[in-house]
C-alpha cells in the first residue's frame, strides 16, 4: 500500500498544480483584457471596466496563493513514512472508505479508489486525529472504524 501512498500523494500535487496553473492563466487573461480596454468617450465606463478587470485578477492572485500555500504544506509531508496513531501525513482505510490526512482537496479518485484528502482542521480531521488501527469512532450520527492505517 505504500506505493499508492506515493501515488495518491503525486497525483495530490497534480491537483494543485492544475489550480496553480488555471490561475495563473486566469490572472494573465485578467491582465490581458484590461490593458486591451479602449477608453471610451464615456470615461466611467472604461475606468469601471478596468476595476472591474483589477477585481478579477485579485481574485485569481488570492486563488494563486493560497494554492501555493497548500503544495508547500503538500511537499513538507513525506508519503514513505507510516504513523501508528493518525496524524497529519496519514493515510487510512476505514469502513468508508480511504482518508489521507493531508491538504484540503476534498474526494480523489485514485487507481479505482475514492480517497477523501483532507487537513486537520476539517471537523472529521480533527475527530480522528490520534485515533489508532482498530479504533471505532462516532462522527455526526455514523461510526467510523480504522481498518487500516499508513
Amino acid at each position: 500500500m505504500s506505493t499508492f501512498k506515493i501515488t495518491l500523494h503525486q497525483a495530490c500535487l497534480a491537483r494543485i498544480d492544475q489550480s496553480i496553473a488555471a490561475a495563473t492563466q486566469a490572472m494573465e487573461d485578467a491582465q490581458n483584457s484590461a490593458n486591451q480596454e479602449t477608453k471610451s468617450s464615456v470615461g466611467d465606463k472604461y475606468e469601471t471596466g478596468r476595476a472591474m478587470m483589477q477585481l478579477e485578477k485579485d481574485k485569481f492572485a488570492q486563488q494563486l496563493a493560497q494554492s501555493q500555500e497548500l503544495r508547500l504544506q503538500l511537499e513538507q509531508l513525506n508519503p514513505l513514512s507510516t504513523y501508528p496513531a493518525i496524524q497529519l501525513g496519514s493515510l487510512l482505510r476505514s469502513n468508508e472508505g480511504y482518508y489521507y490526512l493531508a491538504v484540503s482537496l476534498g474526494k480523489i479518485i485514485h487507481e479505482g479508489k475514492a480517497v477523501y484528502v483532507l487537513s486537520t482542521a476539517a471537523p472529521l480531521g480533527q475527530v480522528l486525529l490520534g485515533k489508532k488501527l482498530g479504533d471505532k469512532i462516532p462522527f455526526q450520527g455514523r461510526n467510523i472504524e480504522i481498518l487500516e492505517l499508513w
